[in-house]
Formats: structure tokens, sequence, C-alpha cells
């Protein structure tokens, strides 16, 4: 296995070059975290960003009621935090593990010092952040205006082009419980019921407790439809 293989493609180390990839990656300080470890709290300070090594993170925001709304999934390869980093100004969501994880801690001026430093990878960085606006974009505009059915497998088919182990009869890598697959998929928690028993019915998923097998994988992706689904939900 090649360093690169070891994250997708789309993601920002998986798209760095080799000699770039080593020289962010001796950045900071390597910290294993556990399910449930916070890494971002929103409202904190941007003292430093985290490179995803492995494992996977769930991106909370706060709502005005005062609980949080799981707004994306991260993964091993990603980065979290450099928007703010960039801006200097306080962070607007939460970011925790989901599971066991390896992830690096960079401090935000050795961050941006590498950057300025290196264009390739700044170029990156950049390429990341844009990903993440068209994404939110789209949500706004397309995403709402499909039908339930083909939002929950987006949502599916997008976690598993994010799980290098794939393969027929896959279970959704990360748990995720009704209310979480709804409020990424942008619908409510009956929706989301009524859709996965539809699927359960025409053998595209298994449901268990807090975890999704999607057995027909080619049908799932067939139903999100035919745009590049990692800008669908990250």
């Amino acid at each position: 296995m090649t360093t690169a293989s070891r994250w997708p493609p789309a993601s920002l180390l998986g798209g760095l070059d080799d000699r770039v990839r080593r020289e962010l990656l001796g950045l900071g300080q390597s910290i294993r975290v556990r399910d449930g470890d916070r890494l971002l709290r929103a409202g904190d300070p941007a003292t430093h960003v985290y490179l995803l090594l492995l494992g996977w993170f769930k991106v909370h925001a706060n709502r005005p009621s005062g609980d949080e709304a799981l707004i994306a999934v991260r993964s091993g390869g990603d980065l979290v935090g450099e928007l703010a980093a960039f801006e200097g100004h306080p962070r607007t969501v939460s970011v925790r593990a989901c599971g066991p994880g390896v992830v690096r801690r960079i401090d935000r001026e050795d961050f941006l010092a590498f950057l300025t430093q290196h264009g390739p990878a700044l170029r990156a960085v950049l390429r990341a952040i844009s990903a993440k606006h068209r994404w939110v974009t789209r949500r706004l505009t397309e995403f709402a205006g499909y039908a339930v059915r083909r939002r929950v497998a987006c949502v599916l088919a997008e976690l598993l082009e994010k799980d290098l182990r794939q393969h027929s009869g896959s279970a959704i890598p990360v748990q995720l419980s009704q209310a979480e697959l709804a409020a990424l998929a942008g619908t409510s928690v009956p929706s989301v019921q009524r859709v996965l028993r539809q699927f359960r019915t025409e053998g595209l998923v298994e449901t268990r407790y807090r975890r999704v097998v999607v057995t027909d994988v080619p049908g799932v992706t067939r139903l999100a439809g035919t745009e590049p689904t990692t800008e669908c939900v990250w």
C-alpha cells in the first residue's frame, strides 16, 4: 500500500504530492483519540487545526434551541479547523471522534507558515475549502429539491465512497442514529424511517441498531444519481 492509498483520492492528504504530504505530516503532534473525544468546540479560539489520519469524526453545529445538529462526517485524509485558522475567529462548529482514531494537531501559526512556503499545499487546502462551499450551495439548491429517497441514498452512497474498504454488503462505516441520518439528509426522522423501510423491502439495505448495511451498493448508487457524490454531503 502506498502512502497516498491510505486516504481517499478526493481527500486533502490523498491528493497531495508525496513530498509535500510527508512535510505536512511532519508538523505538529500525533494524538490517538477515543470514541467521543472532542477535537474542536464551537466558540473556542482557533489556536490549531487537525489533520485526520485514521478514523471517523462528526461535525456538529449549535442550534438556537441549544442542542446540536450533525452537519457533516469527516474521515481520515481530511482537515478540520482550517476556516477559523484562516480567519482568526472563534470556531463555529464542534468536532468529535466517532470511534478510535489518530489525528495530528498542528498549531495555527505553524500551519499558516507551512502554507505560505508550500504553494501546492495551499492550493490543495483551498480546493478542499471550495468543495465544502460548493456542497453548501448544492444543499441549499439542488439537494433541497431532491425526493427524500434520493437524499437518503446520496448520504449512504457518500459514506461508502469515503470508506476505502467498501464492498458489496458494506456496513456504513460510521454509526449514525436515525436522527443523525435525517439531519444529514435534510429531512425528518419519520421520513428517514419510511425510506429505510422501503429500502429494506427493495433489498437495498438491512438495518440494525445505529447501523445500516447496504446490501445493494450499485442500486443505492444509481438511486443517488450521477453527480459526484463526494460533493453532496462533504
